[in-house]
């Protein structure tokens, strides 16, 4: 969670550096570009014997890959044409409509107590970045796009995982580059491609400096796309959901920094409203393991019960009939 927290927020920052400050304004290229570097360190791992790589099913991985493409792809539209508030208000609808998800088509219930934990989340998100709203029709299309195959992404990081009996590395080997295969079609689409046209991604001028930042921005999409899987294989996609949040306060922070934007007491306060919300939550799931633990632990296993149960069924015959035990 920590290696998630840290990439991630560096990765928003770097990229927005990118788009904004080095002009580099092609979301899907760079989309692909992450995707690229993430496979080819995940081999570099790979051969320094971190993991070893497991065949896997390609018709099964295709899926998350398709998901793996859109997620990327789409929140990195939605950071080119949104301002950072905008953005970081829709990210923090995925939390809801993953519980929605869920419930609907995964029978799946969070229980009452954490999803009231989780309306001061939402709320004080939605204050600190409800002052920035520069709305727009492409953005917002991107937005709750992302927000839609975001969620669908993370529930299938965590499935696919158990159903498939690997980890998450070995899983990520296959779907970055089948994600990037998926892109390719798209950057001549939603990049600008044109050879005539000046702004076009062959007319960039491409230097050390940017050249530096962008493949910065590469190595940290290799840290974001294995953690996501990470963090997700061994917890859920909703606390996955309330430790991005955590990083939303993050970003929010640095957006003021580095960004410009205006300091205000609606957003401190939707600041402190977020985090009290992610330390409500998280206390009750770990209230909730602990139960669970304690649980497990009072509980026999199945062998002594079979155990016991074969003790008694002597005991029986001992006492019904002294020849059988003869």
């Amino acid at each position: 969670m920590l290696l998630n927290f840290m990439s991630s927020v560096s990765i928003v920052v770097v990229n927005k550096l990118v788009m904004d400050k080095y002009g580099f304004h092609f979301a899907v290229t760079l989309t692909a570009f992450h995707l690229w570097s993430t496979f080819f360190l995940l081999l570099l791992t790979a051969k320094c014997g971190v993991f070893e790589i497991k065949r896997l099913p390609v018709r099964d991985v295709a899926k998350l890959a398709a998901g793996t493409m859109g997620f990327i792809c789409l929140t990195n539209l939605s950071l080119q044409h949104n301002s950072v508030g905008f953005y970081q208000v829709m990210k923090v609808m995925t939390t809801p409509t993953v519980v929605i998800i869920e419930a609907l088509l995964y029978q799946k219930y969070l229980e009452n107590r954490l999803k009231l934990s989780l309306l001061p989340v939402c709320l004080g998100v939605i204050l600190t970045t409800v002052t920035d709203f520069r709305l727009n029709l492409t953005g917002t299309i991107y937005a709750v796009a992302g927000v839609i195959v975001t969620s669908f992404y993370q529930i299938w990081s965590g499935t696919l995982q158990r159903s498939l009996d690997c980890n998450a590395l070995q899983l990520q080997t296959y779907v970055a580059p089948l994600a990037a295969l998926f892109i390719l079609p798209l950057m001549p689409l939603l990049d600008q491609y044109d050879m005539n046209d000046l702004h076009s991604i062959w007319y960039y001028n491409l230097n050390v400096q940017n050249g530096a930042v962008i493949a910065l921005t590469g190595f940290f999409g290799f840290l974001v796309n294995v953690s996501i899987f990470l963090v997700i294989g061994r917890s859920s996609a909703v606390s996955y959901n309330i430790l991005g949040h955590c990083k939303t306060v993050v970003v929010l922070m640095s957006d003021f920094l580095l960004f410009g934007r205006p300091k205000s007491f609606k957003s401190s306060f939707g600041i402190v409203l977020t985090l009290v919300g992610v330390f409500w939550y998280t206390s009750l799931k770990l209230e909730k393991a602990r139960v669970e633990k304690e649980a497990r632990e009072r509980a026999p296993s199945p062998k002594s019960v079979d155990d016991d149960s074969l003790t008694r069924h002597e005991e029986k015959i001992d006492v019904r009939s002294g020849s059988r035990e003869e």
